[in-house]
């Protein structure tokens, strides 16, 4: 869960996402890298910057989060 949270703190101003937010992104992170499981540092900083991408726009679903950093690599959504 590090790389997401560097890369909300070098992505995003500060204050843009609160506590609940940076848990729920979180979350959606380490179920989406659990989803692909073995793939490579690129991977995982494609998935954490496609959920930060969604939670800018309100998103707050965890499972929502997930499956649209998915859609990266083919996967559908929900």
């Amino acid at each position: 869960m590090t790389l997401i949270l560097r890369l909300i703190d070098e992505d995003s101003p500060a204050g843009v996402f609160d506590d609940h937010a940076t848990k729920v992104m979180g979350e959606a992170f380490e179920a989406a890298c659990k989803d692909l499981d073995g793939a490579g540092q690129h991977t995982y900083e494609v998935i954490a910057r496609r959920i930060i991408e969604a939670a800018k726009s309100g998103e707050r679903d965890p499972e929502k989060l997930r499956d649209w950093a998915l859609t990266a690599f083919g996967r559908k959504q929900g």
